[in-house]
């Protein structure tokens, strides 16, 4: 891809070259400036070429690092301090390395170690943040998920069932009986009994044979 762009600012080069012979243009200064133009467009994209390579290269640190303090077997504070660790090293790629393509990543990483942390109130921030900049991404429905456990966990159980219930959920088959179960619970705990039931058995007709229709069936059985 990056040898095509260049062959492609080449041949702009050779365009802008051939237009100012035409015209016996022969300034110096216009010239060179034509030429920089296109061949910082050529550095330009070598350079965010690897600016990605860069950040798609220390966040496989940061994971690999966060794996093994998970299989270590440390205590939980060790674990915490690997965890703030990488919330430090998610926002120096994220300074760093702002236009990145692996901006969206570095957003739904740094929420989920902010969940992992209890730190919720940062983790439902940094996951709106990502909802805002970037809706059309292909995991934005896991971005809005997530979203929805952090409300959970924080108490928000209205807000929590309001984001299992959205559209980029729904229109995810796979997602259907989980959302079923997770947004039946939340409004299970808010004593909101027909939408409880309502959504359980959304879970139960979605998929029956699954875990999360299993569950819904026992609430079921439980708040009728």
């Amino acid at each position: 891809m990056i040898y095509k762009r260049e062959r492609k600012m080449t041949e702009i080069k050779s365009d802008i070259l051939g237009v100012l012979n035409k015209y016996k243009i022969f300034i110096g200064v216009g010239i060179a400036v034509a030429v920089s133009i296109a061949a910082g467009t050529v550095t330009f994209v070598k350079a965010k070429s690897r600016k990605d390579e860069t950040a798609w290269q220390s966040m496989w640190r940061i994971n690999s690092d966060l794996t093994m303090a998970a299989q270590a077997g440390k205590t939980e504070k060790d674990k915490n301090e690997a965890l703030n660790n990488a919330i430090e090293s998610f926002e120096y790629i994220e300074e760093a390395l702002a236009s990145s393509g692996t901006m969206p990543w570095i957003l739904f990483q740094k929420g989920n170690v902010y969940y992992e942390l209890k730190n919720y109130d940062e983790a439902i921030r940094t996951f709106n943040d990502f909802l805002q900049r970037y809706s059309g991404h292909p995991i934005a429905f896991l971005v809005k998920q997530s979203l929805g456990y952090a409300y959970e966990e924080k108490g928000l159980l209205e807000e929590a069932g309001n984001q299992f219930n959205d559209n980029l959920l729904s229109n995810k088959v796979f997602l259907l009986a989980q959302q079923g179960w997770d947004a039946g619970r939340c409004y299970d705990k808010l004593g909101q009994k027909d939408n409880a039931i309502r959504n359980y058995n959304n879970a139960v007709e979605a998929d029956p044979d699954s875990i999360w229709a299993s569950l819904s069936r026992y609430r079921l059985s439980v708040i009728k």
